[in-house]
């Protein structure tokens, strides 16, 4: 019993720390979410929360101030809000890669109050496409119920650091968190950007062993690059590529207007076309 009542303890010592930097986010009508405190005068919250983005508040503590969308990424649920004078301090983080299944977590929310669940690390997902079209590489799956208002809420470790932002998007019925390495990447591209700028090249592919360039759109990067219908794909910087998936993991590690080697094979021979990747705007 003594056991029980230390975990007790440290779970509401926990969550008392962690109280000043989730915030309740007020972005569609009578339905409340949350979000974290991720750097001054910056919140991160869900991106399918946000449906009234010119009239948004976020409160802790009984107070609330206005906030604008600094930028918004359905592909992985994410929406960062800059407010008016939010007075708090952002949630300490821990890498999502120590996590282990069966480890200990809390999914914290503050819809209407602050409310928390208790549960384990139940599964560690490969690539995930949600229901609404939206894409992450790497899930959290837990058995930390998310009760109403807990998407965007953080997923916190044993000590109390953030490893992850809940979403219900992913889940509807498993709670799964976006791990907060790609939140903090996409955090920090919507904070410098408005967007997430994902690399495209402007041509269609066919083929699972090899790709075999099918149409190239005039004017992309593709056929700015000379790459033409016919020609087969089979490595990139020097990496195979045989599949769409892998192209597709690549194009995502990609900066937008960098430049790379595409290894394609033309009329039997193999070369290497210089490709300047540009942005994908849809």
């Amino acid at each position: 019993m003594a056991a029980l009542s230390d975990l007790s303890r440290d779970i509401a010592g926990i969550l008392e720390r962690a109280a000043a930097g989730i915030v309740r986010v007020d972005a569609r009508r009578g339905r409340p979410a949350t979000g974290i405190v991720w750097g001054s005068n910056l919140v991160l919250t869900a991106d399918h929360v946000i449906e009234h983005d010119d009239a948004v508040q976020v409160s802790a503590g009984g107070s609330a101030v206005k906030a604008s969308l600094a930028g918004r990424d359905p592909g992985t649920d994410l929406a960062l809000l800059k407010t008016d004078g939010l007075n708090a301090s952002p949630l300490a983080r821990a890498a999502s890669a120590e996590v282990r299944i069966g480890h200990l977590v809390l999914a914290v929310g503050r819809g209407s109050e602050l409310q928390v669940t208790l549960g384990i690390v139940s599964g560690l997902s490969g690539a995930f496409r949600s229901w609404r079209a939206g894409e992450t590489e790497r899930l959290i799956q837990t058995t930390a119920e998310l009760l109403p208002g807990f998407s965007g809420g953080p997923l916190l470790d044993g000590d109390g650091r953030v490893i992850g932002i809940n979403s219900w998007n992913f889940g509807r019925g498993v709670t799964r968190a976006i791990p907060i390495e790609t939140a903090a990447t996409v955090a920090e591209n919507l904070r410098a950007h408005g967007r997430i700028r994902r690399a495209y090249l402007g041509n269609q592919l066919g083929q699972e062993s090899g790709l075999l360039v099918v149409t190239v759109e005039a004017g992309g990067p593709a056929a700015k690059a000379g790459l033409l219908q016919g020609d087969t794909l089979v490595r990139v910087d020097g990496d195979p590529v045989r599949q769409l998936d892998e192209l597709f993991g690549k194009l995502r590690g990609l900066d937008v207007g960098s430049t790379h080697r595409f290894g394609v094979v033309r009329g039997g021979e193999l070369k290497d076309v210089s490709v300047s990747v540009g942005e994908r705007t849809a």
